[in-house]
């Protein structure tokens, strides 16, 4: 498999990594503040305040490659098939990872609720596992695994009786943390594939 690090740094590419950034790091930040849920004292507030600069620097960072897409002067990859095949597959496993959520919470009500976060955390999880294929992005495989181990982990947790509500914390924080290290990651690459384009421009 090619990885995008690869790939000539194009306009389109840049400006998709900006835009998976930016879903990346909001979804992060969903979970982190769902995992601060119900939480309080000053660690709580601590971890918040860490939580939202974290945030904040990678929206930058994002919204950053989103200008250089825009402005830098990129070259405009060339028009395929690629391009289709790649949306298509990319509204397959969409609709796939939303099915299964459904059909996790229609079998989780109403006795396992408790169960229902770290379910939805195995199935975001997997989820990444074709869509790293389909994208050729390596570090996709990252948060695949990370996500689907801490959703393995928290219902095995809740099964032998842990505290649901300290489970989905730890759950919360472990998930925010596999999609931010990711978003990090893909704006390192990005980066890096840029500044090799400059010396070699």
């Amino acid at each position: 498999m090619t990885d995008h690090a690869t790939e000539p740094a194009t306009a389109s590419t840049v400006r998709a990594q900006a835009i998976g950034m930016l879903a990346g790091t909001g979804f992060g930040g969903i979970w982190a503040m769902t995992g601060l849920a119900g939480r309080h004292g000053g660690y709580a507030s601590l971890l918040g305040l860490v939580a939202l600069a974290v945030l904040a620097a990678l929206v930058v960072a994002a919204l950053d490659l989103w200008r250089i897409a825009r402005h830098a002067g990129l070259p405009q990859a060339p028009a395929d098939g690629r391009n289709r095949h790649t949306g298509r597959g990319f509204l397959l496993i969409l609709v796939a990872e939303i099915v299964a959520m459904n059909l996790a919470a229609w079998a989780l009500y109403p006795r396992h609720m408790a169960c229902l976060m770290p379910a939805i955390a195995l199935i975001v999880g997997l989820h990444f596992v074709p869509l790293a294929a389909l994208l050729r992005r390596r570090h996709l495989y990252i948060a695949a695994i990370a996500m689907s181990l801490a959703g393995l982990a928290g219902i095995a947790a809740i099964a032998l009786g842990a505290d649901a509500a300290t489970v989905h914390a730890l759950l919360g924080a472990a998930c925010a943390l596999a999609l931010w290290t990711t978003c990090f990651l893909s704006w390192r690459s990005t980066k890096l594939r840029l500044a090799s384009r400059a010396i070699t421009a």
